[in-house]
């Protein structure tokens, strides 16, 4: 005890900071939010300095071994983010306890309840001993503690925020909305409690808890994110990219889903084809990304071409890249728009999708090129009367590289002297013969050549 005796009175001696320690620490004003004391919770006094508060604390524990029911109000709010923090002196932590169970009054429970639900952490110094007593006393004290202690075990350290998720995913409403309803008052979505109590709902869903895809975006976006626009909690990124997409797995949902989900996915992690650092925690999640944003580049060339391109000769293209996509020989997918079909992408997509602009050189207007990554090879297909060309090896000196924000038009045309020869490490064919089928087979040929994989006519004739 010499030893606590001593850093009792170095603790009390000690100079104070120069700078004024804040009269209201963290822990109370995100404790404050958690509701009103006629809601059953407790918040601390803002005239207070709880940092002096917990000195005095202990030094009365030293002296005395005993706490008053106001004292252990007070202590409360000392355990975990003060200066010093008391969960740190176990002496005091079992003169709080011993005062919150002894006391007579609800008050030191409301305290301590609140306290815990604003800072918890499972791994806080005497977490579980906090814990423990708020269990045995929950029964005890009245709306909302009682039941939400019976219907949650809301104070058992490890299954409260745990029960609490699953409740909120059933419901499809915020851990906070559900203790709203208990009548625990508007508490903080920033409080410990919240903010551990998401991240277990995240991980439900991501594990299918809700295999209802468009019900569960809504949930993320309830639970874990700000106006819909910004994550609650950064270090939640990872949860949230793989609550929305693990579910689905190796299934693709169709193209209105996806934009939905995609649309949100970017906003908050940006293109993983060229932020790959963003995507670096989720890889898993990235990957699914990457599929749809395949599909969805296809989408934007032939649907933003679509609107100026001649039907006769579009219609023949848009079922021959269909066919050879939905065989799953595209493995990734990116668009060179104009500023004309720049602009019609992003009213037709929205505003959060990813594609490339001419930065200078002669085409023509609203023409764009769609390259694709199709085995080790690259393919600029352009819109209009440009022309197909493939480039056997991707890696090859001249061959264009997906995902630039800008592009010359004469780097994503062929060389001079290509031409549909299969043998040339770069071939080139124009779309004449679409009704025939001339150029689809050719292509079809070389795509074969390339991949292994034949896509016979059937796949893209148009009826």
């Amino acid at each position: 005890m010499s030893g606590f005796k001593a850093s009792i009175r170095t603790l009390r001696t000690a100079r104070l900071p120069a700078l004024p320690i804040p009269a209201i620490t963290r822990t109370a004003r995100e404790a404050d939010k958690i509701g009103s004391a006629a809601s059953g919770s407790d918040s601390p006094k803002p005239s207070k300095n709880y940092n002096l508060v917990a000195k005095d604390i202990l030094e009365k524990v030293i002296t005395t071994g005993e706490l008053t029911r106001r004292e252990a109000r007070d202590a409360a709010w000392c355990l975990w983010e003060t200066t010093p923090a008391l969960a740190l002196s176990n002496p005091t932590v079992a003169s709080l306890i011993k005062a919150t169970e002894t006391s007579g009054r609800r008050q030191p429970f409301r305290a301590l309840a609140s306290s815990y639900m604003a800072s918890y952490a499972p791994d806080r110094n005497r977490i579980e001993d906090i814990s423990s007593v708020l269990m045995r006393l929950a029964s005890g004290m009245g709306k909302p503690w009682a039941p939400l202690q019976n219907d949650l075990s809301l104070f058992h350290f490890v299954d409260g925020p745990q029960n609490l998720a699953r409740m909120a995913v059933e419901r499809s409403i915020s851990p906070t909305e559900v203790l709203s309803g208990y009548g625990l008052g508007a508490v903080n979505a920033q409080s410990g409690f919240a903010k551990y109590s998401i991240a277990r709902a995240l991980e439900q869903m991501r594990d299918g808890k809700e295999p209802r895809h468009e019900v569960r975006l809504k949930c993320v976006k309830t639970f874990a994110l700000r106006d819909g626009r910004e994550l609650l909690f950064q270090e939640h990124g990872p949860l949230v990219a793989d609550a929305l997409l693990l579910p689905f797995g190796d299934t693709t949902p169709e193209e209105g889903v996806t934009d939905k989900f995609l649309a949100i996915l970017l906003r908050l992690f940006g293109d993983p084809r060229s932020q790959p650092a963003k995507w670096a925690r989720m890889r898993e999640a990235a990957a699914i990304v990457r599929r749809w944003l395949t599909k969805q580049s296809l989408r934007q060339f032939l649907e933003v071409v679509d609107q100026t391109a001649d039907d006769r000769m579009w219609k023949h293209r848009r079922a021959f890249w269909g066919a050879v996509y939905d065989r799953g020989l595209i493995s990734d997918a990116w668009v060179v728009f104009t500023p004309l079909g720049a602009d019609v992408a992003r009213r037709t997509f929205g505003k959060e999708i990813s594609f490339a602009t001419f930065d200078r050189g002669s085409v023509l207007k609203g023409q764009a090129v769609l390259l694709l990554r199709i085995g080790r090879g690259v393919v600029a297909e352009w819109s209009h009367a440009g022309r197909c060309i493939i480039w056997n090896d991707a890696e090859a000196g001249g061959a264009p590289a997906l995902h630039a924000i800008t592009y010359r038009p004469h780097d994503l045309r062929a060389p001079e002297g290509a031409y549909s020869n299969l043998a040339e490490p770069i071939f080139a064919i124009s779309h004449q013969g679409a009704e025939n089928y001339a150029w689809q087979s050719k292509v079809a040929e070389k795509i074969h050549q390339m991949t292994g994989v034949r896509i016979g006519q059937r796949e893209y004739q148009v009826t």
